[in-house]
């Protein structure tokens, strides 16, 4: 992993022009000590540091670089106006909810949600199963997962999805409970929950198609971290961020070589995407809502995982099922499917 700058370095960063979005790429990429390190240092122990330990920490004091952050987490700064723009789907309630029903998407059936509950390893014989589904959003995955027997949190920031995953569980009545709360302001300083839940109290934390439109990471993990029962399992689904950048990635066929293959013209810069949900409203005089991907590198992911205390122990790809309509360039097509992933999966557990 890259060492930390030195203060000069850091005071040339802060002088760049968008210095929210800088600030935001910091958090997610940089480096610090794990909860075990914290740990081993008892707190009680007020010794001396040594002298060129306190000289560096002065320097950083100096640059800034140790005055704790603003976190900006479901939200980012707009500059035009100084206020935040939400970046959960509450604006979008309707049309998700419509998309995802009352079993999921297609994809959410035959890809995404079996897939979780192998990477959870958990049986049924085993007892109760409490799972944090956080970014829940209507509440899909939390519903298959406690009619395979799990018990069930779900916290996601949009009033109106957690409205609709409530109004369905008055008829299912399945073991889940729903909180609305920002999933990056879990902990107050102090590590101590902000919501209604218990620190250890948790087997499994899931982080389903959410991640990427939740900034910073790292309180985030943190929040995992403290929640976790000892060996606890975290699994992490999204968009695979190699071949799935928003507005920087596409399909391109070649007919001389009949290949389906997929370009890629931005991958190690973290970038924001905003997202029409809706462009066709903007043809009928309509405002379109819009969403922010925060589009990272695969490195930004494992590093911050395991500067929280998770260490990433598994790891899976998954492909399209769907295949092409009848025509000339299916054969390609369905290979290319079958080949470049659109979906990466992530497992952690807490050490």
């Amino acid at each position: 992993m890259p060492p930390r700058q030195p203060p000069w370095r850091q005071r040339q960063a802060l002088r760049v022009p968008d210095e929210e979005k800088q600030r935001r790429r910091r958090e997610d990429n940089k480096q610090g000590p794990s909860p075990v390190d914290e740990r081993a240092r008892p707190q009680h122990d007020k010794s001396p540091r040594p002298a060129r330990t306190q000289r560096i920490e002065a320097a950083y004091r100096k640059a800034g670089t140790m005055t704790p952050a603003r976190r900006v987490p479901v939200g980012i700064q707009d500059k035009s106006g100084g206020r935040e723009t939400s970046t959960h789907w509450g604006e979008v309630a309707e049309w998700y909810d419509r998309l995802v029903g009352d079993d999921g998407s297609d994809f959410q059936r035959e890809v995404i949600m079996p897939g979780v509950l192998r990477m959870l390893e958990r049986r049924k014989t085993r007892g109760e199963y409490v799972v944090l589904d956080l970014g829940c959003g209507q509440g899909v995955l939390g519903r298959f997962l406690a009619k395979e027997g799990c018990k069930v949190v779900g916290i996601d920031a949009a009033e109106q999805l957690i409205a609709k995953a409530k109004e369905r569980n008055k008829t299912d009545k399945l073991p889940i409970s729903y909180i609305t709360a920002d999933v990056t302001r879990l902990l107050d300083t102090a590590g101590h929950p902000l919501v209604n839940v218990l620190p250890l109290s948790f087997d499994a934390v899931t982080v389903v198609l959410a991640i990427q439109n939740i900034t910073p990471l790292s309180a985030v993990w943190q929040a995992c971290y403290r929640l976790l029962k000892p060996n606890g399992k975290v699994v992490v689904v999204m968009m695979h961020p190699c071949f799935r950048v928003p507005q920087h990635a596409d399909w391109h066929y070649d007919p001389s070589a009949k290949l389906q293959s997929r370009l890629i013209s931005r991958y190690m810069n973290s970038i924001d995407v905003k997202i029409k949900v809706h462009p066709s409203h903007i043809a009928q005089g309509q405002k379109s809502p819009v969403t922010t991907h925060f589009h990272r590198p695969l490195q930004a992911y494992i590093n911050t995982l395991g500067n929280a205390g998770l260490y990433v122990d598994h790891m899976e790809e998954w492909t399209s099922p769907k295949i092409d309509e009848p025509g000339p360039h299916k054969p390609a097509k369905d290979t290319a499917r079958k080949e470049i992933p659109l979906f990466m999966a992530i497992r952690a557990r807490k050490v």
